[in-house]
């Protein structure tokens, strides 16, 4: 297809993607001014490409969750079926986590969440949808950090077993059930959920390196929850895995809610310590300024050990912005109080110009 060649208001602008389901280009809409994405078949009218083509585009008009794209027009040719679609902008998954290798643990956990939850509306579509091409090629990572579908070329509505249905996927992601003959579940799905999961914590891209090599490194990397998750997903056996995106979405929430815990405990306990630490350095302030001997820089540096206290909880996600500014404030007003009240006894007080001074009224 030709640059500035159009198809009815929908005005060429460059190829944007290539595979075995069809060419995408990106058009301009050029009464309503917005960019389109634009999938061709070419043949005959009842060829398989174009048939297919077909059928994914009265797919796309069933799914009505905005992270898959939304169908805008079907255009047929002499020799050519058009699919126009919204047009997702953001970068891919692949390219996402490119750029940002290696992960974190918690960071990887959370992008696995979104991109778990989206194939689990899928899975629980009626009748279900099985993705069946799960790769970080086929999401996009929008600008509000949100994961949207690109292609739903390949996805099967309910369940199949026809060779047509059968020889699809990326190898290294895909199922073993993908090209042997077998029925097409779920399950399949679940599998390339776990080796996408492991791809993540690792960066050994199982296409390149290949499954088991991916999964290895893994097994190096992951904590013993995580890994025993994602073999639970890639077993050889589809009856072996978690049955659907759901189960997987469960597990990687029971993972996420337990390692908050332990986060609580360990925070809970360096606040405890530290606790300990601030009430002797307190008695000591309080014993350096009966004796005249704390500087006001002293206090400043108090104070900002304090703060960096309390932004470590912040940081860790356990103080929300105004709690932590409000316990901050709290904290130094009676450590301050107790200071003041430490020093005058029963006596009021009196601050100087010289800040490097505080004594007691007589």
């Amino acid at each position: 297809m030709k640059k500035n060649a159009c198809i009815g208001k929908f005005r060429i602008i460059k190829k944007i993607a290539e595979g075995g389901e069809g060419i995408v280009y990106l058009a301009e809409d050029e009464k309503l001014h917005q960019y389109n994405a634009v999938k061709f078949a070419f043949g005959n009218r009842d060829s398989r490409e174009r048939r297919a083509l077909r059928e994914e585009a009265e797919r796309l008009a069933s799914l009505s969750d905005r992270r898959v794209p939304y169908l805008v027009d079907l255009a047929e040719g002499h020799d050519y079926t058009a699919e126009i679609m919204e047009y997702v902008e953001g970068e891919t998954l692949s390219a996402y986590l490119k750029n940002r290798f290696p992960l974190k643990s918690d960071d990887a956990l959370r992008l696995m969440l979104r991109v778990t939850d989206l194939i689990a509306y899928l899975h629980e579509n009626r009748p279900p949808v099985i993705y069946r091409d799960i790769k970080p090629d086929n999401f996009i990572v929008a600008g509000d950090g949100s994961i949207r579908l690109v292609d739903m070329g390949t996805a099967l509505f309910g369940y199949g077993s026809t060779e047509a249905e059968i020889m699809s996927g990326t190898p290294g992601y895909a199922a073993p059930e993908q090209f042997t003959g077998r029925r097409i579940g779920r399950e399949a799905d679940v599998h390339a959920l776990g080796i996408l999961y492991a791809y993540m914590l690792t960066g050994m891209d199982p296409v390149r390196n290949g499954r088991e090599n991916c999964l290895n490194a893994c097994a190096a990397i992951a904590d013993r929850e995580t890994y025993r998750l994602i073999k639970k997903c890639t077993a050889d056996e589809p009856e072996e895995r978690l049955s659907n995106a759901r189960e997987v979405m469960d597990n990687l929430e029971s993972i996420r809610d337990k390692r908050s815990v332990t986060r609580l405990a360990a925070a809970i306990g360096s606040l405890l310590s530290n606790a300990l630490v601030w009430g002797s350095i307190a008695d000591m302030t309080i014993a350096g300024l009966k004796a005249g001997g704390v500087t006001a820089y002293e206090l400043f540096k108090g104070a900002a050990n304090i703060y960096r206290l309390f932004e470590m909880f912040y940081s860790s996600g356990f103080l929300e912005y105004h709690i932590f500014v409000s316990s901050f404030i709290v904290l130094l007003t009676l450590l301050v109080k107790n200071v003041i009240s430490g020093a005058g006894g029963k006596n009021g007080f009196v601050i100087s110009y010289d800040w490097n001074e505080l004594y007691t009224e007589k």
